[in-house]
């Protein structure tokens, strides 16, 4: 399906009639009531992406793009849902650079110094401010533009509320010349709506169905008194949420675990939601589970969901060098255990030459090591040959799966004027 026909299925779920229900209340209702509280507007169709807080790769960033396309087709607004909870070091922003250390030309990763550093979820993170490594090293010249962005960008938000939003609208500002995002909100304030508060209310009717639909996925099956929620606690810790957390869950600060996150997103807080091609799989399973609990089709109740992705490559393809892929280390191996160059024929002798009594055995043997010895001396200069190359190619091939990395930050990969926004 085109992105034409998506757009014009999240326009259709924007103005389509209140029908189905949803623990007792339209969800036309629980459509008002959760933008409301988040801050969304009501009266335009809104396309939601997210991920985890960072400065992702390209793949990441084509979710943003395609949705603001789509949203520009209709109308409509780009809302970033940024998954705040997540405990991914949010601050660790890798690059390629050249290292005197390392033969020339050749590139290594590099990443951004950073401080604070820990490991707790991202929500409860400090921003952190940024400095380039003392290590010496040199940034080509294309990647240096593009670094000093991400450096501005991280800057830029230092003042926000924490590491995880800080990254978030660092992200938005450098993903400005490809896409505009209108809205951001966090997969904790998502946990904090009316709707959110009423499937923890009602959990025990959603229990058993949840369940039964993530038995065959790759997600742990919640216990008789857990909730798929979070329950984040200063300074670095996050816990399950229970049961017994209810009577106090407006002093906690919680968060909604996958698949909670996307229903809550796709039952009140879009039109459209656009996964990368992971979260659309696990979805499925979410459409199964509030399918089950609300007797309606995932059609009815949701928003509909695509999935986007791109492979981009940093500007790095002169520093990949040519592999010599002949020589490996098997190559050296068995060049050492059969020095002799004819197709192992002396090998073969030799070994078959070990026969009859202890005594002869053991003097065939001896002969076989004395041939191997005499003839790796003869080929020395060939040994010693065969390990540089080897060795060159080991770090020829470090340098190959760097330049074709498609995993580095997003501004490294996309130009600032490649897919630059159409008015």
């Amino acid at each position: 399906m085109s992105e034409s026909e998506f757009a014009r299925k999240a326009a259709e779920h924007f103005t389509q009639p209140e029908g189905a229900s949803f623990l007792g209340e339209s969800i036309e209702k629980w459509r008002r009531t959760t933008r409301a509280e988040l801050g969304l507007p009501t009266q335009r169709p809104l396309i939601m992406t997210g991920h985890q807080a960072g400065i992702w790769h390209a793949g990441i960033a084509e979710k943003f793009i395609v949705a603001h396309r789509i949203a520009r087709d209709i109308n409509g607004a780009v809302v970033h849902v940024v998954v705040d909870h997540d405990t991914n070091d949010a601050s660790l922003i890798a690059y390629p650079a050249l290292s005197p250390t390392i033969e020339h030309g050749t590139i290594t990763r590099f990443a951004l110094d950073r401080s604070p550093r820990c490991t707790a979820p991202n929500a409860l993170r400090k921003p952190v401010r940024i400095m380039r490594p003392e290590r010496a090293h040199e940034v080509p010249a294309l990647i240096e533009v593009q670094l000093k962005r991400i450096e501005s960008a991280v800057r830029a938000h230092f003042g926000r509320e924490n590491l995880a939003l800080q990254m978030a609208h660092a992200a938005n500002d450098l993903l400005a010349p490809h896409a505009i995002v209108d809205f951001t909100i966090t997969a904790t304030a998502l946990a904090a709506t009316t709707l959110a508060r009423a499937i923890r209310a009602n959990f025990a009717a959603l229990r058993s169905a949840y369940n039964a639909v993530i038995r065959d996925e790759r997600i742990a099956t919640l216990a008789p008194d857990e909730l798929p929620f979070w329950v984040l606690e200063p300074p670095a810790t996050r816990r399950a949420f229970r049961d017994a957390d209810r009577a106090s869950e407006h002093e906690l600060r919680i968060a909604p675990r996958a698949l909670t996150l996307t229903a809550i997103a796709r039952l009140a807080g879009c039109d459209l939601f656009i996964h990368g091609t992971g979260g659309a799989k696990y979805d499925i399973a979410m459409e199964r589970w509030m399918s089950a609990v609300s007797g309606s089709s995932a059609a009815e109740i949701l928003a509909p969901m695509i999935a986007a992705t791109a492979t981009r490559l940093a500007p790095l393809q002169q520093w990949a060098p040519t592999l010599d892929s002949i020589v490996t280390p098997s190559a050296l191996h068995a060049l050492q255990h059969d020095p002799f160059h004819d197709s192992g024929s002396t090998k073969r002798s030799l070994v078959s030459a070990i026969a009859g009594s202890p005594a002869a055995k053991r003097a065939a043997y001896q002969i076989m090591h004395q041939a191997l010895k005499r003839e790796r001396r003869v080929r020395t200069d060939e040994f010693a040959q065969l390990s540089a190359r080897i060795a060159a190619h080991s770090t020829a091939s470090s340098a190959a799966q760097l330049a074709n990395d498609r995993t580095w930050p997003f501004p490294l990969s996309i130009s600032k004027d490649e897919n630059r926004i159409k008015s």
